[in-house]
């Protein structure tokens, strides 16, 4: 029997659908008895999948959220929850987006990078005026 070396399987964004639908990304929240539905409709490209995972909200406060690959069968993204307290004590959740997919972090990021320097030009144009 030969040993088959096992390998990082990454997803290639840019290959066609190879399923019945070519829709491939759903966004899915988890409701409050611990099931998770969809959230608004699949999308087929990956920088819509994206935008809509980072502008969608949970259910409720620390639910779950999670951009599911339809082809690859598995979660891409999903949304953790830290408790930080203030300085007033008080205990708040933060919102951290994790990508277990390389290529999806990247147009995240890229977008996160055009948002500073939008709000950054907005910012300067208002002290112009």
């Amino acid at each position: 029997m030969e040993d088959i070396p096992v390998t990082k399987k990454e997803t290639q964004l840019s290959h066609e659908p190879h399923g019945a639908t070519a829709h491939r990304y759903q966004v899915y929240r988890q409701s409050k008895n611990g099931c998770h539905y969809n959230y608004g409709d699949r999308v087929a490209l990956p920088d819509e999948a994206v935008g809509f995972f980072l502008s969608a909200s949970p259910v409720f406060e620390g639910g779950g959220l999670h951009l599911w690959d339809h082809h690859e069968q598995r979660a891409v993204a999903s949304a953790e929850w830290n408790v930080e307290v203030t300085r007033m004590g008080f205990a708040v959740r933060t919102r951290a987006n994790v990508f277990h997919d390389e290529a999806l972090a990247v147009i995240a990021r890229g977008m996160a990078e055009r948002e500073a320097l939008e709000e950054k030009i907005n910012s300067q144009l208002r002290m112009t005026v």
